[in-house]
């Protein structure tokens, strides 16, 4: 599944390159280094990281570093570094790379974790959300300082019965929200203490994704599930409570972004879906490209467009990957959908540089 040796190599030098000055594709006169407007995908397979420059809508055809890693998923930056999550296999952990510097390789935190999320709350406290699997880690949810990655990881939260733990967020209150997807639940944490102050029930099975945002003029945080549902859950919740349903049970997504129009774009497992929230009640429309449908449980969003990655294959060899470009209206953009990677690649998660 390797890309031809020689061609890559030559390729990823003359990208780092680009990176390092600016000059790469959507880079012009007094613009900020190129690297710093890229969209950043990683390979699922061997961990490899490529980009998507939004201005060009295009994708970069050569790979900008690799964790060599089976299980690479969620990508992240945080203050100009990016992190990725590994969370399968004896090497799963938590992974870090500079996209500034050329030819830029990836860095390893603390070990045998089965890493999912990532949640920046300060400069000096950061978490990643934690799946138990069959290699022994311990499932739940840990701690690291981004300035100073060197003290590894600590893990807190670790009284929840089955720490089969997704998405993690800062909320709208300052505390830390986490899935909990086997127990159908959702843990609120003070990250003063990093106790739990709040278990919310969700409203189906396969609590999955979280995104902060408002419902009926009120600031929370929003809760997928891949049962079928999305849950709210208001700003302040304490003690043991239930979310509130905003739409279901026909919705099948675990991730999913707010507009600036309020309304919500949520996908997983083949589908993607327009939830308008500016009516007496919540109303959700597939969104479809030639009348086919598309989804996967990764989503971005930024300057008013959502990005939704798209691996499809019929072998579990050679993939077929697409970057789906939507507007505040659902609406698919004329470029839309973008080829990235290569066939021996499949797109996994995606991610912004900040």
């Amino acid at each position: 599944m390797n890309q031809r040796f020689l061609s890559s190599v030559l390729a990823a030098a003359i990208l780092a390159a680009s990176l390092l000055t600016g000059c790469g594709a959507g880079a012009g006169a007094g613009d900020l280094p190129a690297y710093q407007g890229y969209l950043y995908m990683t390979d699922t397979y061997s961990g490899k990281v490529y980009a998507y420059d939004p201005a060009a809508h295009s994708g970069l055809n050569a790979s900008i570093a690799a964790t060599g890693k089976n299980g690479t998923g969620e990508i992240q930056f945080y203050k100009g570094i990016g992190y990725t999550a590994v969370g399968f296999g004896t090497d799963e952990g938590v992974y870090y790379f500079d996209p500034s510097v050329t030819n830029p390789t990836f860095s390893k935190i603390g070990s045998g974790i089965a890493a999912q999320y990532f949640a920046f709350y300060s400069a000096t406290k950061a978490y990643v959300s934690v799946a138990s699997n069959y290699f022994g880690d311990t499932g739940g949810l840990y701690a690291f300082n981004p300035s100073n990655l060197g003290l590894g990881l600590t893990q807190v939260a670790a009284s929840d019965a089955t720490k089969y733990m997704q998405e993690v967020i800062v909320g709208p209150d300052g505390k830390i929200y986490v899935a909990e997807n086997l127990s159908q639940k959702v843990l609120v944490i003070d990250p003063a203490t990093d106790a739990v102050t709040a278990t919310v029930a969700a409203s189906a099975s396969g609590t999955t994704g979280l995104v902060s945002g408002t419902y009926n003029g009120g600031a929370g945080v929003f809760v997928a599930n891949t049962g079928g549902t999305i849950d709210f859950i208001p700003a302040g919740v304490a003690g043991n409570a239930a979310a509130t349903t905003v739409i279901g049970p026909s919705v099948f997504a675990g991730r999913l972004v707010q507009l600036a129009n309020g309304n919500l774009v949520a996908t997983g497992y083949g589908k993607t879906y327009l939830v308008a929230l500016s009516g007496a009640s919540a109303a959700a429309s597939e969104l479809k490209v030639g009348g086919a449908s598309f989804g996967s449980l990764d989503i971005a969003a930024k300057d008013g467009l959502v990005y939704v990655p798209v691996a499809q294959t019929s072998d579990y060899v050679t993939f077929v990957d697409k970057l789906y470009v939507i507007d505040a209206n659902g609406t698919q953009q004329s470029y839309s959908p973008v080829s990235v990677m290569t066939s021996a690649d499949a797109v996994s998660n995606i991610g912004f540089y900040e």
